[in-house]
């Protein structure tokens, strides 16, 4: 897939990742392009939560994640209807 879509992900943070995913990703990560590699992130302590939350800005990162945007789920999201 990285030769039809080349450079498509900036970064990808991996946030709250389970104990188990550590060994899964160990088999996983000798796989992937070193290129692609290098733009992911696990975050597992103070310093990288705070480089994550810099780069995602903490106006667009929900609360649970350390930001300050309120989600919303979409099925409780009042539509107004059109009068016409």
């Amino acid at each position: 897939m990285q030769a039809y879509f080349p450079e498509r992900l900036a970064k990808c943070y991996i946030v709250h990742m389970p104990r188990f995913f550590v060994s899964v990703w160990r088999m996983v990560s000798r796989f992937i392009e070193k290129s692609t590699l290098e733009k992911i992130v696990i975050v597992t302590n103070d310093d990288e939560k705070k480089i994550f939350i810099e780069e995602i800005g903490e106006e667009a990162l929900p609360v649970e994640y350390g930001g300050k945007a309120i989600l919303r789920a979409i099925q409780d999201v009042q539509v107004l209807t059109l009068e016409g």
